[in-house]
């Protein structure tokens, strides 16, 4: 939900932790394309490539957030997100654009770990990361400076492979939590 993005508890509180999935025809392509990609990768190969996809998405929301959301998903995050994540991140960039939010100027949100957790699966999944972003010095703001959100958020990734043959982020799911130490 705003999973990744940092606001997920105060942005989308619907949106989180839904898990979704992929329509029958989507998804056995999508079995596919994962089997023939995967035997081409070794498993730290697979982990280095759904971390380097979430970082790059993580500074694309960060963006995002600072210039007040979007209408739209940005064209750039196609290449890291696929429905229904996709889905779930432009309704949480559409809301902080039409509540007039944005990050508090001058701040970034950090990403407090990133972890492989491939004991947890989720359907068609071939890559589970576990992530803690840190928003608590990078805190939402209204149109008068006043906060509306920040703080700490823990979210489960999924990875699979798109019809394309690229490893992207499909689900997710997220809580807020007290702090990113000893997580």
């Amino acid at each position: 939900a705003v999973v990744l993005g940092v606001f997920c508890v105060v942005v989308v509180v619907p949106a989180c932790g839904r898990q979704g999935s992929a329509g029958p025809a989507s998804a056995s392509s999508a079995l596919v394309s994962s089997a023939s990609a995967s035997v081409s990768l070794s498993q730290d190969e697979l982990y280095a490539e759904a971390e380097r996809v979430y970082r790059a998405l993580f500074e694309l929301e960060e963006d995002a957030y600072a210039a007040g959301g979007a209408e739209s998903l940005p064209l750039e995050m196609n290449q890291y997100v696929m429905q229904p994540f996709a889905g779930l991140e432009a309704q949480s960039l559409s809301q902080v654009a039409s509540k007039g939010w944005r990050s508090q100027p001058g701040t970034r949100s950090w990403i407090a770990y990133v972890r492989r957790s491939p004991e947890i699966t989720r359907e068609d999944s071939v890559a589970t990361l576990s992530v803690c972003v840190d928003s608590s010095q990078s805190p939402l703001v209204d149109a008068n400076g006043a906060i509306v959100g920040g703080g700490y958020n823990a979210h489960v990734l999924f990875f699979k492979y798109d019809m394309d043959g690229s490893l992207k982020i499909y689900g997710s799911t997220s809580e807020a939590i007290d702090s990113c130490n000893g997580n």
